[in-house]
């Protein structure tokens, strides 16, 4: 007589064959590192992007799966300024931080921030790939005890933003609270145009527009749309003065720690950080151009009014004297050909 063959035995069986199929088939092989990267960045973003798209599936390949990035974004498991100090405390290994922000912790970007000293996002692209994102890497170790993995453009060039009024020249922003990082650049930039320059926590500068504890913003056109700004400013004034870009970095220590192997797959895909970061970003101004087509009105100034914006700029650069490299400034200024910029910024002795 054949065995009759019950549901329970049915399953039985089939619990069996799961078991056995998955006891043969080789275990998933765990990474060696895990890395952990802290961000401000959203998916969205240029850096979101190059950290998903770039960074992590690189890391993985170049280390042939033994290194796995965890990336935690927008903000979720530090500020800017917090992840920067969980990096010396080891409490995440990568961080990125605008060079805004991170002059708190030392002068090596602050020579990013001032204003004009790229014409443009092409000079800006070649400068900083060619030698000065190395030269800067090079001081941040000395300096700050970071290692730079990469140092890629977020955003673009700031502009004025503002809640209350068009604004054409510097006179017009008298009066106005205007929100500021933390770099002293822009502290100083702003002073000298005549606004009030308010430095302003980022995750609460939304609210701070609509009641009017700060009345306008330096900053970037993508910053201003991805944060839905457009919603509660009304005029924008491209003025291109300042050019912003983010350090990617850990420890020195953390990453001299890491076997010859780690650090060679890390120092590949930061080329390729480097080398990519200007495509990404470029494609993301673009799309916030369009994001704030009639919603806010924009105002390109003449070049009598450039003239000003830029007087101002000598200012800022004559208020933080000693917070970057004159010799250093001079060849980002002489490699364009600025020379009626190195005039001015020598007769104000900023230079």
């Amino acid at each position: 007589m054949k065995p009759i063959k019950t549901k329970t035995s049915r399953r039985l069986a089939a619990l069996f064959f799961a078991w056995t199929v998955t006891a043969a088939a080789p275990a998933a092989t765990a990474a060696e590192i895990e890395l952990r990267l802290g961000t401000a960045a959203a998916p969205a973003w240029s850096l979101g992007k190059l950290i998903s798209e770039v960074f992590a599936p690189r890391l993985a390949e170049y280390s042939d799966g033994r290194i796995e990035l965890k990336v935690h974004d927008r903000g979720s498991l530090c500020s800017e300024h917090a992840c920067v100090e969980q990096l010396d405390l080891g409490q995440i290994d990568i961080a990125t931080v605008s060079s805004g922000n991170v002059g708190a912790f030392g002068t090596t970007f602050d020579i990013v921030n001032l204003p004009y000293l790229f014409q443009g996002q092409a000079e800006a692209s070649q400068i900083l790939n060619d030698w000065l994102a190395e030269e800067l890497s090079e001081r941040a170790a000395d300096e700050m005890g970071m290692h730079v993995i990469a140092l890629v453009p977020v955003g673009g060039f700031r502009n004025v933003v503002n809640t209350e009024r068009e604004v054409r020249e510097p006179a017009d922003l008298r009066g106005l609270k205007i929100r500021v990082t933390k770099s002293p650049t822009e502290f100083n930039l702003v002073k000298a145009w005549g606004a009030a320059p308010v430095p302003y926590d980022w995750s609460s500068l939304y609210e701070g527009l609509q009641s009017g504890v700060v009345q306008g913003m330096y900053l970037q056109d993508t910053f201003t749309a991805a944060g839905k700004f457009y919603e509660v400013v009304n005029h924008v004034t491209v003025i291109e003065a300042a050019f912003s870009a983010h350090p990617i970095m850990m420890s020195k220590d953390r990453y001299d720690a890491l076997p010859d192997w780690a650090r060679a797959a890390i120092d590949q895909v930061g080329e390729d950080l480097q080398r990519e970061g200007f495509a990404y970003d470029t494609a993301w101004q673009e799309e916030a151009v369009k994001a704030m087509e009639g919603r806010v009105e924009s105002y390109t100034p003449n070049d009598e009014e450039r003239t000003r914006w830029q007087a101002g700029a000598r200012d800022a650069w004559l208020a933080v004297k000693g917070a970057y490299d004159p010799a250093l400034a001079r060849r980002v200024l002489e490699e364009q050909g600025q020379t009626v910029l190195i005039e001015e910024l020598e007769s104000a002795g900023a230079l």
